[in-house]
């Protein structure tokens, strides 16, 4: 299907929610601060009734909450919702990586490895460049998922992306953090090499759990 097509063919309610979510990922709203139903339907043209379909939509994400007395804000991630959101991945995750296992083409590996060599060139030579080893990262997760050829279980951890997505700005590479990557996705990689489903399971659990360590780290660091 043609990608243009697609997106005009979405709703106007998606199409709001898309712009307000990239809008509190990226900052410009900010943690706590009210989502005014008549300022975002004037800034946007718009009436106030897809607005108001869309911040329903984005408090089902949890990227919002309604307040009593006080409407729409931006919801705050605890350490707790993280906490939550990352045994929800490295569970889902660990069963995309199982049912992998005998999908995985020869092709497909050979991305991987071919990613895992980039990480390895940011641990020894530029560990700082935090987009491009995000993205790298994200590319490395969603070969496997896609091959796990659960279309349920791939929808359900592209909607757990997006709140994941928030955490981006204290996602940042470095040395130690890059180093452990490369020797953790070369488990996952040996895994799936040998076709051993519980151990392609337990390892990107592990690796899922290792960098919630990181993360948390970094928290308490900033």
């Amino acid at each position: 299907m043609n990608q243009e097509v697609f997106i005009e063919s979405k709703p106007l309610r998606e199409k709001i929610a898309d712009k307000i979510r990239t809008d509190i990922i990226k900052g410009v709203f900010r943690n706590g601060e009210r989502l005014v139903e008549p300022k975002l339907a004037k800034n946007l043209g718009i009436s106030r009734t897809p607005i108001r379909e869309a911040l329903r939509q984005l408090e089902g994400e949890g990227f919002i909450e309604i307040v009593p007395r006080r409407g729409a804000v931006v919801k705050e991630l605890t350490i707790k919702d993280i906490d939550d959101l990352y045994a929800i991945k490295a569970n889902l995750e660990g069963l995309a990586a199982r049912q992998a296992t005998i999908n995985l083409s020869e092709e497909q590996l050979e991305i991987l490895i071919g990613i895992n060599r980039k990480f390895k060139d940011y641990a020894e030579k530029n560990p700082d460049v935090s987009d491009e080893y995000l993205k790298d990262n994200i590319d490395f997760h969603n070969i496997f998922i896609a091959a796990s050829g659960n279309v349920k279980l791939v929808d359900i951890l592209d909607g757990l992306s997006k709140n994941f997505q928030r955490l981006k700005s204290m996602l940042v590479s470095d040395t130690g953090r890059a180093q452990n990557a490369v020797k953790e996705h070369k488990k996952i990689i040996d895994a799936f090499i040998s076709k051993d489903p519980d151990l392609a399971e337990r390892t990107v659990r592990d690796h899922i759990i290792s960098s919630w360590e990181y993360l948390k780290e970094q928290i308490k660091s900033s």
